[in-house]
């Protein structure tokens, strides 16, 4: 039980009153004017928090389930507008599926590969369930071997629905249209240059990605990692690895990587190995695979890739989760195997998602190279899940729910083996060790100390006082949820300067138990309030 404060009436006199309207769950948009799509306006307000929504399929192989489930999923995510707020209708929504070179059916099992990619009926379901909020265009677009699409469905799938589904990725740039594919400069630690296959990242896009909750040799794949295969032929290869791109790739490549990316990776490889990075000084079992210089690497190069994608929200399908090597191979006779977790995580910050993702998964985020490199490289600020405010989305509404509520459902991967000073870890692991999230905060830039909130008093109207305490300058948002964990009452401050601030909750009506929430994109506070007068 966290300190709680007990107000009593009492006079506060010259505090400044921010008035803000009670949260809820329907559109309050005007039935006039041009109308359009949105996210709903509590997943867009919350950048900084993680959703999932709990289903009930009782077996992968229930399509019909799966499919309104993703319907109905989407139907709540997605609203629609009027009078040019939000998205326009003529918006080309991109979709980015997780799918893999997984081979053909097998005609004895039809759904052993099922976990490999993300579920077919799910995609369908869920862009469907968008294309009635509004939108018409619909684009999907991935890397991995066209060649079996027909086989697996996807181009059935896409046909029937009228889903533009094109292969921009077995040719080369220059055997294609010069629309076919967006280049990004980015000032990269590999790339110089990022070729993303169109209409991806292109004007008046909104990406929707949709990620498998499933392990690989990263780790798990989420939504970060889903995002690699956006891009064009040689340019999403990020997994090839630890070879040099100016051995292997054609002459015409060259330019749109670092000179010296090898040098620069070499180098921050030895950098993090110092300050400590879990199981960064994993050895290559299996060149040019594995250990800590092929992990640096990936990250890097990933990193550089996400920080020209901006996406419009991202999504793990985890209705059932695969273990193991991301393909056929796993800690089950050599094969991997899926479970029923009946979870579908997603929100506005990859980086976020995917840290939970992971705790879903039965791992501690802090044991992972690609979440401490994301802070270091700016493109997230958080690293403790338990600093991430999380939800459940059920029927359209938002519930807060404490982290240790979840049910967890195992995936052993292969990243990083423990294989030095003696250690044998198995191939097939769960990186569960306890990490010091104190000591790392200790030596890292993300501020989350500084941040309180706290209950004064009542002014003379008799509204609630509350002093805020903000770290750093930026999008503040302070939250009142009653005892069944409902928000009563929001107040959004936009571009809010560091230091304390002092707020009337002007909505106050009733005594009772209440829960004071303040956050950031970085940070976030939490305090009971008891009124009982």
């Amino acid at each position: 039980m966290k300190r709680r404060d007990f107000i009593k009436v009492s006079s506060a006199a010259g505090l400044i009153s921010v008035a803000a309207p009670a949260y809820s769950t329907m559109s309050s948009l005007s039935s006039r004017g041009k109308e359009g799509f949105d996210l709903h306006p509590f997943i867009k307000a919350h950048p900084e928090a993680v959703f999932i929504n709990l289903t009930e399929i009782e077996n992968k192989g229930d399509a019909k389930g799966i499919h309104d489930a993703a319907s109905t999923l989407a139907r709540e995510m997605f609203v629609k507008t009027t009078d040019g707020e939000g998205y326009s209708n003529s918006t080309k929504i991109t979709c980015k599926p997780n799918w893999t070179c997984s081979g053909p059916v097998d005609s004895d099992d039809p759904l052993a590969n099922k976990g490999i990619t993300t579920d077919l009926n799910f995609i369908e379901g869920f862009l469907r369930g968008v294309k009635a909020k509004g939108p018409q265009q619909f684009f999907i677009r991935e890397c991995a071997c066209p060649q079996y699409w027909s086989e697996t469905g996807y181009t059935q799938m896409a046909e029937r629905n009228n889903f533009d589904l094109r292969d921009l990725s077995t040719k080369d740039f220059w055997e294609l249209d010069k629309e076919d594919v967006i280049f990004h400069e980015v000032d990269g630690v590999v790339f110089k240059q990022v070729g993303i296959m169109a209409p991806m990242t292109g004007q008046d896009t909104f990406l929707i990605n949709i990620a498998k909750f499933k392990t690989h040799l990263m780790g798990l794949t989420a939504a970060i990692k889903n995002l690699q295969g956006i891009t064009a032929k040689k340019f999403h290869q990020y997994c090839g690895g630890n070879n040099s791109i100016f051995k292997s790739y054609d002459k015409r490549y060259h330019e749109f990587f670092q000179p010296d990316y090898l040098e620069r990776v070499h180098e921050l490889y030895k950098k993090h190995l110092a300050q400590g990075i879990p199981r960064w000084d994993s050895r290559m079992e299996i060149p040019p695979y594995g250990g800590g210089l092929f992990m640096e690497q990936w990250v890097q190069r990933t990193i550089d890739g996400y920080s020209v994608t901006p996406t419009g929200i991202n999504i793990v399908e985890g209705i059932y989760g695969h273990d193991g090597d991301g393909f056929t191979g796993g800690p089950h006779d050599d094969k991997p195997m899926d479970f029923m977790s009946n979870h579908i995580i997603f929100g506005k910050d990859a980086f976020r998602v995917d840290i939970i993702t992971h705790w879903l998964a039965g791992h501690e985020p802090g044991n992972f190279g690609l979440f401490h490199i994301g802070i270091e490289r700016g493109v997230s600020n958080v690293l403790n899940p338990r600093d991430i405010p999380v939800y459940l989305w059920n029927n359209g509404k938002a519930t807060l729910v404490n982290l240790d509520t979840l049910k967890r459902t195992p995936l052993l991967t292969n990243y990083l083996r423990k294989n030095t000073k003696g250690q044998k870890e198995d191939k097939y692991h769960l990186c569960d060790e306890p990490f010091d999230y104190t000591a790392w905060r200790k030596n890292t830039p993300v501020k989350n100390a500084d941040a309180s909130i706290h209950a004064l008093g009542t002014d003379s109207n008799e509204k609630v006082v509350m002093d805020v305490s903000v770290p750093e300058k930026g999008d503040v948002f302070v939250d009142i949820l009653n005892k069944e964990g409902e928000i009563v009452w929001r107040l959004e401050a936009k571009d809010l300067e560091p230091g304390n601030h002092q707020v009337v909750w002007d909505g106050f009506s009733s005594p009772g138990l209440y829960n004071m929430y303040v956050k950031g994109m970085g940070w976030d506070a939490e305090r009971q309030m008891v009124i009982y007068s």
